[in-house]
Parts: C-alpha cells; structure tokens; sequence
C-alpha cells in the first residue's frame, strides 16, 4: 500500500514537468464533496494543450471502510467574462478500498465526468468553483456504482 501512495504522489508531482503551459495559471487546493467518497480532495490543475487538466487525490473514510482515489480529468475551459469561466471534463479515476472489520478489500476504477463554473479573483491568486463529477464505477467498489453531488473548490493560483 505505501508503494503504491508513493507512486500516486510521484506522478502528482509530475504532472507540471510534463504538462504544456498554454493557458492560464497552474492552481492546487481543497476540492470538498462530489462523486464516489464525500471527503476532501487535494486538488490540482495545469495547463494542458489550449486547455487545463485537473488531478485530485483524496483519503477518507464511511462507516467500516477507508479508501484512498485518484481521479485526473481533462477539462474544456471556456470564458464567461472577467474572471469568471466554466468547464466541462472527462476522466478516470483509480481508488482503493478496505473494509476495517474484515480482511475484505479491493482496487476500483471509475469513469468521471465533470462540470462546473469558477471565478478567479484578480486580487488576491485565489479560485473558488462549484462544480459537479458524476462517477460511474466500472469495477467492484464497496459503495453505490454511481456517485453524483456538488463540490466546492478552493484553490491558490500560481
């Protein structure tokens, strides 16, 4: 299990090296709520082509069971107006589950969609966006096969 939470944090760390920057600022946070598992989410996003991909990697725990997930998304990003912008995203994502009572466990995959609205402030490098990423689960989990709710993201620009 560590090596395998020390491959998922070198490739979150990687992603800026091999990523090109043509639009827009890289940002990394907080994204609370949404999909399969309700807890927070590091979030992290950079540019990607014209557009940006976005990375997440949260820890948690429901009930009986704790999981680790990593979802990457890439996202269409499109102007409103001054600093306000919206989004639309496909992507998978790879989680690991175990049960606390029982030697029960296992490896899921899901499929992500995403959409959402942001505005980043001019001010201050601040992004906040509510956003919503319905999860199909395409392996066995020990949740619902479909995960759907809103997520409020904080995230320092930089």
């Amino acid at each position: 299990m560590k090596k395998i939470t020390i491959l998922i944090v070198a490739v979150f760390l990687a992603i800026p090296s091999i990523s090109e920057a043509q639009r827009g600022d890289h940002a990394i946070g907080l994204r609370f709520g949404g999909g399969i598992g309700h807890d927070a989410e590091i979030s992290f996003q950079t540019p990607f082509n014209s557009n940006r991909a976005e990375l997440d990697l949260g820890f948690g725990g429901r009930g009986d069971y704790s999981y680790w997930k990593l979802t990457g998304i890439y996202q269409w990003v499109m102007p409103i107006e001054s600093g306000f912008f919206w989004y639309l995203g496909v992507g998978p994502g790879l989680g690991s589950w175990a049960d606390d009572h029982s030697d029960d466990s296992g490896i899921y995959l899901t499929a992500a969609l995403n959409a959402g609205i942001e505005y980043n402030f001019s001010e201050v490098p601040l992004q906040i966006s509510i956003d919503t990423r319905p999860e199909f689960s395409l392996s066995d989990t020990p949740d619902d096969a479909f995960g759907f709710g809103l997520a409020l993201a904080l995230r320092y620009r930089f």
